[in-house]
Formats: structure tokens, C-alpha cells, sequence
């Protein structure tokens, strides 16, 4: 029975020391428990059904399968919020991205030894990390993006005709991933990207993302001119913003509402500068309202704006805040942006030919 306040988690490991240790740090914490455990796959998936836990705590490797694996299938039939745990190195790109592509929230290192001089701090870290996690209030997993049928190429003009604005948080990565894959490269209009991510992860983030898409992608450290068929990506500690028409700049000011990369800075400057109905914007799954104001300003100047569905998101927050503000001409799913941004392109393309 669910009580009012209390995180009830599920530990999933095929060590019972590393579950006994992991339940030992969780039931310290006032408003923790422990409701279940589990040592691989299967009954992990069970326990998840017949428990509903707030969180689950699932370790990457496990004796029977991929804990990552397993992530993926509860996220398909039971979804809830999960923190990967691990002995491995939890800042490793390839187990990041992985994670985040699957729907995990976030990828811990699991706790030394109590006796270590480091126990009470990675304790704390801990408990409140799972605290946070536990209160994300919609988690989904994203599957219906590949199943869209993928459209035929648009040639690429010379110029460039109209601009792909996409702001993500929290689950974002996948999504992101999910359309640029929907969209044949290369695509003829320039995309620009601010994706919330960890320091440090920026250009391990770019590389995943063209090795996944076959996109040309970029991370944006100085002043350059905008580019047909090039994904421009935020660096994960400074803004991005269109200085001009058609030239992109990182920006060193400070965090807009506890955010750089501030998809506002970058849907703002869009607005200023391009607006009109040769962008397409899109806001994407994340905590919080970052881009919702943004979204607004670019509706304001004409652009064609579009809030991802709630129901697809890992979190709903910033595209539910647009759509309450009035900030999205439609809401639609991953895939059905992805046909969108086709259809957006090919109207651009065409508008720019000449007649004869």
C-alpha cells in the first residue's frame, strides 16, 4: 500500500551484499523504503508489476541479462522512474546515451563501503538523488518515432531557406535521436539543437548523435554561418543564440532561470532574428518551463510551433507549461514532428525555387 510521502523503491542486483548495502543507504533516509528486491531480468520485471514501486534501482550488469535490457522492457510494460546503479564508471558516454535512450532518468555510482571516508557524502548524494527521481510525474517510454515511415530525401538548395529549432531536457536524447534518424540527411534546412546535458557530455553527446543519425553535427564553440544539412548543437555550458539571420554564436552570459544552454536564449533569438513561417520549432520532453516563453515569442513572430505530445514524454513539464501558455500551434508525437519538419522543409525548398 502506497503511503502519502514515502518513496517506495524496488532494488534490482544480482548481488544480495550490493542489495543489502543499497538497502542499508536507502532506509537511513527519512521518507525512503525499500518495498522489494530482485536479482535479474524476469523477476525484476514481476516484482515491478505486482509492486508499482515509486523508483526502481536497477544495476547495469546483471547475471542474466543487460540491466539496461531490462530498463527498456519495464519502461515498455510497467513504467516507472529508474536510477541506474553501477560499480562501472556511471560518466562513461556510451552508458550514458544508452541509458537515456532506454528511459533511464540517470546513472549513479554505487556507494563505498561504510567504513569508507566517503560513505556519508555518497549517502546523502544518494538518497536525495532517488528522492528527486521519484517525484518525476509522468514516465514513458518513447516508441513510436521508428515506426513512422521514413520520407524520401528533399534535395538541398544552396541557400539557405528556413531553420529546425529543437529544445529538450530531461529524456530529451532519445527523442532527439528518434527524429533527426526520420529525417533523410542530408536535410535541407539547418537544424539547431539545446539539449539540457551534463557538463562535459557536449561533444560525446554530438558524436553519438551523427554515428546514430548520419547527420552532419556540430557543436557550436564560436560564430559561424548557418549551413543546409548541418545539426548545430549547443555547448553544455553556454548558450546558443542566432546573432544574425543567418549566423549561430555560443553566449558566455549567465543561466537563465538555472539553465545554460537556455532554450528560451536560443528560441528568442530565432524569433528576433528569422521568425516567420520559414521556422519550425519544437519543443521537446523536459522538467521544468525552459523554452515554453521562447515557444511563445516564436508563435508571436509567425514561425509554426509545435509542443511533443505529454504522452510521449519521459517528463511533460516544459511541453505541457507551452501548451498551457498557448505556445503550440499543434502537439504532436516524435514521429508526427518528424513528418511535420519534412513537410516544412519541402514547403520552404519549393517557396525559394524560382519561377519561370
Amino acid at each position: 500500500m502506497k503511503v502519502a510521502g514515502l518513496v517506495r523503491a524496488l532494488i534490482v542486483d544480482d548481488s544480495r551484499t550490493a542489495r543489502l548495502a543499497l538497502r542499508a543507504v536507502l532506509e537511513s533516509e527519512a521518507g525512503l523504503c525499500v518495498v522489494g528486491e530482485a536479482e535479474g531480468g524476469p523477476e525484476a520485471l514481476a516484482r515491478a508489476r505486482s509492486l508499482k514501486p515509486d523508483i526502481v534501482l536497477m544495476d547495469v550488469y546483471l547475471r542474466d541479462h543487460n540491466g539496461l535490457d531490462v530498463a527498456a522492457e519495464l519502461m515498455s510494460t510497467s513504467p516507472c522512474p529508474i536510477l541506474a546503479v553501477t560499480a562501472a564508471n556511471p560518466t562513461d558516454p556510451a552508458l550514458v546515451f544508452r541509458g537515456m535512450e532506454v528511459g533511464v532518468l540517470d546513472i549513479a555510482l554505487k556507494p563505498p563501503a561504510p567504513d569508507s571516508p566517503g560513505y556519508e557524502e555518497a549517502r546523502r548524494r544518494l538518497t536525495r538523488l532517488v528522492k528527486a527521481l521519484a517525484r518525476v510525474p509522468v514516465v514513458h517510454r518513447f516508441t513510436s518515432a521508428r515506426a513512422a515511415p521514413r520520407p524520401a530525401p528533399v534535395p538541398a538548395p544552396p541557400t539557405v531557406p528556413g531553420l529546425l529549432a529543437l529544445g529538450a531536457s530531461t529524456g530529451g536524447p532519445p527523442v532527439v535521436k528518434a527524429i533527426l534518424e526520420l529525417l533523410p540527411p542530408p536535410f535541407p534546412l539547418p537544424v539547431v539543437l539545446v539539449q539540457h546535458m551534463t557538463t562535459g557530455f557536449g561533444h560525446g553527446f554530438a558524436k553519438w548523435l551523427a554515428d546514430v543519425t548520419r547527420h552532419r553535427v556540430v557543436v557550436v564553440e564560436g560564430a559561424q554561418a548557418l549551413e543546409p544539412g548541418v545539426v548545430y548543437v549547443a555547448h553544455d555550458d553556454r548558450h546558443l543564440r542566432l546573432a544574425t539571420p543567418r549566423t549561430l554564436a555560443p553566449d558566455d552570459a549567465g543561466p537563465v532561470r538555472h539553465q545554460r544552454p537556455s532554450i528560451d536564449v536560443l528560441f528568442e533569438s530565432v524569433a528576433r532574428h528569422l521568425g516567420g513561417a520559414t521556422t519550425l520549432a519544437a519543443l521537446l520532453t523536459g522538467m521544468g518551463d525552459d523554452g515554453a516563453r521562447g515557444l511563445l515569442a516564436l508563435r508571436e513572430a509567425g514561425a509554426v510551433t509545435i509542443a511533443q505530445a505529454p504522452a510521449s514524454c519521459v517528463v511533460d513539464s516544459m511541453p505541457s507549461e507551452a501548451i498551457a501558455r498557448g505556445a503550440a500551434l499543434r502537439v504532436l508525437a516524435p514521429g508526427e514532428i518528424a513528418t511535420a519538419a519534412q513537410q516544412h522543409a519541402l514547403s520552404a525548398v519549393t517557396a525559394r525555387r524560382p519561377t519561370t
